[in-house]
């Protein structure tokens, strides 16, 4: 009840073309995050849970953001506006790989990273040891 008296205050201070556009487009961003990013989504989750790093906030992340489409993909003003604030990142969550959230605590002065060992080319008249 409430999400019609919002839509209707909006269309008489916007208008019904701004509505209608509003909430097209927030149901085809809704479409688009399920269908696209469904899978991108389990596997990062798939990814924490083999590298044993599952949270409680990475479970919170996925939830979220699903909810998130769901209310995006139905009509109403009040529930894209909850899915918005849901997307934001919040203060000790979110997801726990890429740098999209909270991991585990570095030492002070430690850099991570990979790194590939690359011997010198010898040429044809020195030994290695040289």
């Amino acid at each position: 009840m409430l999400e019609i008296v919002v839509m209707i205050m909006v269309a008489h201070a916007f208008g019904v073309g701004v509505l209608l556009a509003w909430l097209v487009v927030a149901a085809i961003v809704g479409g688009l995050m399920l269908r696209h990013h469904k899978m991108a989504v389990a596997w990062s989750l798939f990814d924490d849970l083999r590298a044993g790093r599952v949270k409680t906030s990475s479970l919170f992340w996925v939830a979220r953001y699903y909810i998130s489409a769901v209310l995006l993909l139905l009509p109403g003003i009040i529930g894209d506006v909850v899915a918005l604030i849901m997307l934001l990142p919040w203060p000790g969550g979110g997801r726990s790989n890429g740098g999209n959230g909270p991991g585990p605590r570095v030492p002070e002065g430690v850099i991570e990273g990979d790194y590939r060992r690359i011997d010198p080319k010898v040429g044809p008249d020195r030994q290695l040891g040289d």
